[in-house]
């Protein structure tokens, strides 16, 4: 005969089970909070992250730019050179260090002109070229010397060489223009003729007329370049940052060019 269980009995007495407070507490609120904690902790984190990230950019581009600006009052050739080279490094990662070698600027094709107190701006350029190199501007005419000694001022856009050439037009002789807008035979007409020795041009539009086989004028005719370094655009760049600009300056300082950073 089988034994009655509790669940049988039928004894008038009501089973009322219930939780004691802590159980109840810890089935209703804890795990939820357990749940939540676990959900949320990723998302933080990455906020986190991205906030860091953004700051280290932003710290990075402020330095960044204050270098740019820096490096036209630099003192040592030496350390305008290897900033020109750290450039250069990165823009051609998959070459080996002896192909490299043959990109990079010696610091004897760099000349330092801390020496000038004045602002690095469109204002004081025809003081700056004035200050150092009058002796290449000409004179009366008719008096020029026989030999062409040319000053090239390159800027990264032919909107800035516009600006450059308004700059310096007042100056002995005035100066040329050489950018894409024009034609090229107009400007290979002005080279060929022209009294001024000052060229206001992009890297590409006066590689272009260095290379055409019409043109009057050699790299070797280009004593000084000019390179305008303090300009910024709108995106925080400058002259170094235009591609042919590296291949172009070096080309001519292989003919006895010196740089100076405006």
């Amino acid at each position: 005969m089988a034994h009655p269980t509790a669940d049988d009995l039928d004894d008038g007495l009501e089973y009322d089970l219930q939780l004691s407070d802590s159980e109840e507490e810890t089935f209703v609120v804890e795990q939820p909070e357990v749940v939540k904690e676990e959900k949320e902790q990723p998302a933080n984190k990455k906020r986190k992250q991205n906030t860091k990230f953004k700051e280290t950019k932003k710290l990075k581009m402020e330095m960044d730019i204050e270098t740019k600006k820096n490096m036209s009052v630099e003192e040592s050739p030496e350390v305008i050179a290897e900033y020109i080279n750290s450039k250069i490094r990165r823009k051609n990662p998959n070459l080996s260090a002896l192909e490299l070698a043959d990109l990079y600027f010696a610091k004897s094709e760099i000349r330092s002109n801390v020496d000038f107190k004045e602002t690095r701006n469109l204002d004081n350029l025809s003081a700056f070229i004035t200050n150092r190199f009058k002796n290449m501007l000409p004179t009366k005419k008719g008096k020029e010397d026989s030999e062409r000694k040319f000053i090239a001022i390159v800027s990264m856009s032919a909107i800035r060489a516009c600006d450059i050439h308004r700059a310096t037009r007042e100056l002995s002789g005035s100066s040329l223009k050489l950018i894409n807008k024009n034609k090229l035979n107009v400007d290979l007409k002005l080279v060929k003729s022209t009294r001024s020795r000052v060229l206001c041009c992009t890297p590409g539009r006066l590689a272009k007329v260095l290379a055409h086989e019409d043109s009057e004028l050699q790299a070797s005719e280009v004593k000084i370049i000019i390179v305008d370094n303090s300009y910024l655009d709108s995106k925080k760049q400058n002259i170094w940052d235009i591609p042919e600009t590296f291949d172009v300056l070096k080309s001519l300082t292989k003919q006895g060019s010196k740089i100076y950073l405006y």
